[in-house]
């Protein structure tokens, strides 16, 4: 089969998958949607009202627990003069062009002559859900894309947009601000300080000061009090405390901030460590993005929506041969047969899929894809033009 099949099949497959999610939103905006939680936090902003509970409050039945930074809440605000149905799917068509596009200029500076079309095909499985629910991670994840590629290109100040966007949407896109911020101290450092004092200074242009203060000391107490640690295995968070769990091991949420914080320190160290080699920067940027990528879907706060995060990382380790060590392809393939396992069974009545959730095939899948992409990063050297020594 020829290139151009492949690359029509993408193409038909997302424009029948953003169709169908679309369509679905419309016709049942209250049915699997996250986005009325979004419009009404909207609405809310603009009333002047409280933005988060965690209690569900009772004027707005079909809502969740908003998690998001009051500047989120603004940009919802044109979303509120819709219906749910109609605005939830310029919603999610909002979100695709973000990732979609990302992806693709991702792919390009990793190989321009890598399969395109597998990288948007193999993308669809993670994605699903949050497509499906209408959640932040597509755009969140396609703000990371653009970061990366701005910062391959030596475009700081673009690439620090990008981040803030991310950060001020969930806040642990941080972890990969940080590994590219060893790449740029300066350059990079500080317009990503400006963006991030831009983002949470600008919703007291539209409200006044006191409400705003009062949204972010609401804030700060909703992400303390959202632990799921002690959840139903099922039902918690989908990462590596989850494993840790399955086998055994229970690490109370506070000591387990230490495991993040290693873990984080020990991505850096190894950035930190490839730009000492002398590796060449755009390969370090590529490698921050895979170290960050690892880190936030194995040790962020995870739900099944959330994989959307490794999807780049996901059709990297299957589809690139360049770098990539022997031992890795099959790693990676057992973590798609995990994530193909969890997708199936979250398919089948709660009575079925809820006891293979909770043996932890999805955070599995997630660990294994890491493992295979961390080898390769790790597997990186200098050439001989790049070494100290040349």
């Amino acid at each position: 089969m020829t290139g151009k099949y492949w690359a029509r099949t993408a193409v038909c497959v997302w424009v029948i998958f953003l169709a169908v999610v679309c369509i679905k939103t419309i016709a049942k905006p209250l049915s699997a949607n996250i986005y009325p939680t979004f419009a009404s936090a909207g609405s809310d902003f603009a009333a002047g009202q409280k933005l988060y509970d965690a209690d569900h409050p009772v004027d707005h039945p079909y809502t969740d627990n908003f998690r998001y930074s009051p500047i989120v809440a603004a940009g919802f605000w044109p979303f509120s003069l819709m219906s749910w149905g109609v605005g939830g799917a310029i919603w999610r068509l909002l979100c695709a062009a973000v990732f979609l596009s990302g992806l693709w200029a991702f792919a390009r500076r990793i190989g321009p002559s890598l399969a395109l079309p597998g990288f948007f095909l193999l993308a669809v499985p993670l994605c699903f859900y949050s497509f499906h629910n209408g959640q932040v991670n597509p755009i969140v994840i396609g703000w990371l894309l653009w970061a990366t590629v701005w910062a391959y290109d030596g475009k700081w100040n673009a690439a620090a947009v990008a981040l803030a966007a991310a950060i001020l949407m969930k806040v642990y896109p941080i972890s990969l601000a940080g590994l590219f911020v060893l790449l740029a101290p300066v350059r990079l450092a500080v317009p990503l300080l400006l963006a991030l004092v831009a983002g949470v200074v600008l919703p007291y242009a539209f409200q006044p000061a006191e409400y705003v203060t009062s949204q972010y000391q609401y804030w700060f107490a909703n992400l303390q009090s959202d632990d799921r640690t002690q959840f139903p295995l099922w039902g918690g968070y989908q990462d590596f405390h989850m494993l840790l769990r399955v086998v055994g091991i229970e690490i109370p949420r506070q000591k387990y901030f230490a495991v993040q914080g290693a873990m984080g320190l020990l991505a850096a160290a190894v950035v930190f460590r490839q730009i000492r080699l002398g590796i060449d920067r755009r390969t370090i940027t590529i490698n921050a993005f895979t170290l960050g990528s690892c880190w936030m879907i194995l040790f962020g706060t995870v739900e099944t929506a959330t994989f959307t995060l490794l999807a780049p990382v996901f059709a990297r380790e299957l589809l690139d041969a360049k770098g990539r060590p022997r031992w890795a392809l099959p790693v990676a393939l057992a973590g798609a047969g995990f994530f193909l396992v969890g997708l199936i069974a979250l398919t089948l009545p709660h009575a079925i899929h809820r006891p293979i959730i909770a043996l932890g095939v999805q955070p599995l899948g997630a660990l294994l894809v890491s493992i295979a992409a961390v080898g390769r990063v790790l597997a990186c050297r200098p050439t001989p033009a790049e070494s100290p020594a040349s």
